[in-house]
């Protein structure tokens, strides 16, 4: 590069390191740094926050160091630095110092604590309902920590010790279904309560929420409604995509104006959803700008090893023994969700409960065959372009060609998403089978196959037909 501009420099190195890894991952840790300054020897990136400035460190520091050392030419020191207000920077170190509450909040309760009268009311009509929604299962406890979620297990523990700050308000919990952001959510709701470090707390789902303002509009009690979610120190809102369904337009104004409130008094928010806030269509503009302000912590699968585990940490609390080759059985076929992983527990001991019987490797294969699939062999990316091709009648060098035909390109996003849904192929690897397409295309086309599956029921058969026929 003729002029090293930093801003310049890693917009370029992004543009790598977005290809080396998945689009999640990349979205959580990198959309939201700057290249802020670069010398003969140093290159100083911008991260959001502490915890950012964590997993840069170590986990994504070669892989950075090796893209800018190849851009620049030269090998120089990468320092990372939270960037906060317009000016100031603060050093990230390598032993970060952990998080601790604040004081002006504990002074704060303090004060509150002291106060009678309309503050009882309001801690009465904040509380109602405070627990009601909360199973007692979802603790910190009970919660099985792995690669698939560290970061966000992380995060909200550091809400639970250091409610309202700014690095991580709101915290935004996203990842697919039944991959335990409801878990989370309650357990900083149970802990929060348990360590005293709020007062008045409320979880409720988006859903709720909205039955709840529709409910205060038919009655015209909308300012009690506003004084209920308002006088908080806690406000946790599961599945926020819901407000994207419908004509919500009434429910948002009055979220937005409820978050607003909130926040400027440093209360912590806490948010769950089944998709990053800037791909939840429907969702007014201001509000992906505000839950953007805070952390965003994703929620992946669990890998094999936390898959074993769960299933372990669930059959011992159940009072269900099981072998390690049934527990191995069962890591190996169910790779999508907790849920199905405890389901297929919770099969288990009712089987062993009416029957009476150990639960051997037969007696598991048994009981859990409509539970759980065979074990699909493995898949290249030839043979998902063959069996789409075939799925969709167009040929192999159709999806790799440069046509724009309504219906290749269908098959060829399906393809594409087809390849990163069953694969481990970057998505540089993915666009380079696809007729040397960039990366960005690659994104484009499987966010599009997301959306349509929203509503798409034959795109759904499509793509189930065409994994079958790889099986």
């Amino acid at each position: 590069m003729k002029q090293e501009d930093p801003a310049q420099l890693w917009s370029v190195c992004l543009s790598e390191l977005r290809g080396m890894m998945p689009a999640q991952t990349f979205a959580t840790w990198f959309e939201r740094t700057r290249g802020h300054d670069v010398t003969p020897d140093k290159f100083t990136i911008e991260v959001p926050n502490p915890f950012s400035g964590e997993r840069m460190l170590k986990r994504f520091h070669d892989k950075i160091s090796q893209v800018v050392t190849t851009q620049l030419g030269r090998q120089v020191v990468i320092d990372y630095h939270i960037f906060e207000g317009n000016s100031q920077i603060i050093p990230v170190l390598t032993d970060l110092p952990s998080y601790v509450t604040d004081r002006a909040d504990r002074a704060d309760r303090a004060d509150r604590a002291t106060q009678t009268g309309q503050a009882d009311r309001e801690h009465q009509a904040a509380g109602a309902g405070e627990s009601d929604n909360l199973y007692d299962n979802y603790t910190f406890e009970n919660f099985v920590v792995g690669e698939c979620n560290d970061f966000a297990h992380a995060a909200s523990l550091a809400v639970v010790k250091s409610p309202g700050q700014q690095t991580f308000n709101p915290l935004v919990i996203y990842g697919g279904v039944g991959l335990g952001k409801t878990h989370l959510a309650q357990a900083i709701a149970h802990e929060s309560k348990r360590l005293g470090t709020v007062d008045r707390s409320r979880y409720v789902t988006s859903e709720i929420f909205y039955n709840e303002f529709i409910e205060s509009i038919q009655e015209k009690k909308t300012k009690e409604f506003a004084q209920t979610y308002r006088n908080v120190d806690l406000l946790i809102v599961d599945d926020i995509q819901f407000f994207c369904k419908g004509h919500k337009d009434r429910t948002q104004e009055e979220f937005f104006h409820t978050f607003d409130v909130l926040r400027q008094k440093g209360k912590q928010i806490v948010l769950t959803s089944d998709r990053i806030p800037k791909e939840l269509s429907g969702l007014e503009e201001r509000l992906v700008s505000r839950f953007e302000w805070g952390l965003l912590a994703d929620m992946k699968p669990p890998d094999y090893e936390t898959r074993e585990a769960i299933l372990q940490k669930k059959a011992d609390k159940d009072g269900l023994s099981l072998s390690p080759d049934v527990i191995a059985y069962i890591a190996d076929r169910v790779a999508s969700n907790i849920r199905e992983l405890e389901g297929a527990v919770l099969s288990l001991l009712a089987y062993a409960s009416l029957s009476h019987c150990d639960i051997t490797i037969e007696v598991a294969k048994r009981v859990l065959s409509n539970k759980i699939r065979r074990k699909q062999r493995s898949v290249g990316m030839e043979d998902i372009q063959k069996a789409a091709a075939g799925h969709y009648g167009v040929s192999v060098e159709d999806l790799a060609a440069k046509t724009r035909k309504k219906h290749v390109v269908a098959a060829r996003q399906a393809a594409m998403y087809l390849c990163r849904d069953m694969t481990r192929a970057s998505l540089k690897d993915i666009g380079a089978i696809f007729g040397k397409r960039d990366h960005t295309t690659v994104i484009h086309a499987c966010r599009t196959v997301e959306k349509l599956l929203l509503s798409d029921e034959n795109l759904h058969e499509d793509l189930d037909k065409i994994r079958n026929s790889l099986s």
